[in-house]
């Protein structure tokens, strides 16, 4: 009976710690987001704006409307991007080799509501995907991921070119589909994970080369590589929103703000940005599983 007394003091005085606290959060003020990346590829470039929300609104973003946004080559030419749409997303479509040169410095402008907003960002060099091979492959239990238990695993061949400080975004297509979760963003620091591998001027390492590879791949599933050249802020602004994507658990960290480099022209002025400017270089490669050219099982 001693033991039950005990029990149920103890109990009570544990349930007795437990008190609600209702937190009052305050919306904050709402900022333009940019989204804009482009490419040296001949194919309609694309300027994202949209209004910033609350935390726990659970709707899509608003667009930002009647923008004027503007991407400049570092002779000054203009190349004028339009929202035919009336949806935000403010688009251009370049000629054959007059947008984007390499090394070269462009720069973003953004008006809105009477605000002027710029953001620079660098096109650099990207090396040649020469080629894609698969060998044949088997997992010893079914995957937990859902994909095939047998099948193709695939790797690509690029070498990253002499001088330090090249930066890499991997990305990869299975039938068309753009696998692109947090998880699978893979990021280089020349033919390594990050700076200070020591691998400058190397052939890629074999996870950055086989991280195509979310699934196995089946016979005759299509297979596309794009090996996109970034600049060095876009490296670490996509490796912090990898981590802050997959922050959860209970080892998860507080979340932090990612940085921005759009910057409002008035430095003095409240209304800031949010988002980011970078420019690319892409190498792409497609190929089409064949069970008759694969490798055998290493």
């Amino acid at each position: 009976m001693k033991k039950i007394l005990s029990i149920l003091i103890v109990s009570a005085a544990l349930f007795s710690c437990e008190e609600v606290i209702d937190l009052e959060v305050k919306d904050g003020v709402n900022q333009l987001v940019v989204d804009a990346w482009l490419t040296d590829e001949d194919k309609e470039q694309s300027v994202k704006l949209t209004i910033s929300q609350p935390y726990f609104e659970d709707a899509a973003p608003k667009p930002a409307l009647g923008a004027e946004v503007i991407v400049y080559n570092q002779d000054s030419t203009a190349h004028v991007f339009t929202d035919p749409n009336n949806d935000g997303v403010y688009t251009y479509k370049p000629k054959a080799g007059k947008f984007l040169k390499e090394n070269e410095q462009v720069a973003l402008a953004v008006k809105y509501e009477n605000e002027q907003y710029y953001s620079l960002s660098q096109l650099k060099r990207v090396p040649k995907i020469d080629s894609i091979a698969y060998e044949v492959f088997s997992f010893p239990i079914a995957p937990p991921n859902g994909g095939p238990k047998d099948g193709f695993l695939a790797q690509f061949y690029a070498n990253d070119p002499v001088g330090e400080g090249d930066t890499y975004l991997v990305r990869s297509y299975k039938n068309d589909t753009l696998r692109f979760k947090p998880t699978d963003i893979t990021l280089a620091y020349d033919a390594g994970f990050s700076p200070g591998s020591k691998s400058d001027g190397l052939m890629f390492i074999l996870p950055i080369r086989q991280s195509l590879n979310q699934t196995l791949f089946s016979d005759k599933d299509k297979l596309k590589v794009e090996l996109f050249s970034i600049p060095t802020e876009a490296y670490y602004f996509l490796l912090q929103l990898r981590q802050e994507s997959s922050n959860g658990g209970i080892f998860a960290t507080p979340l932090s703000n990612i940085p921005t480099n759009i910057i409002n022209l008035n430095s003095k002025s409240t209304k800031k940005a949010l988002g980011a400017f970078f420019v690319s270089k892409v190498s792409t490669f497609e190929t089409v599983i064949d069970k008759s050219k694969a490798r055998p099982k290493q």
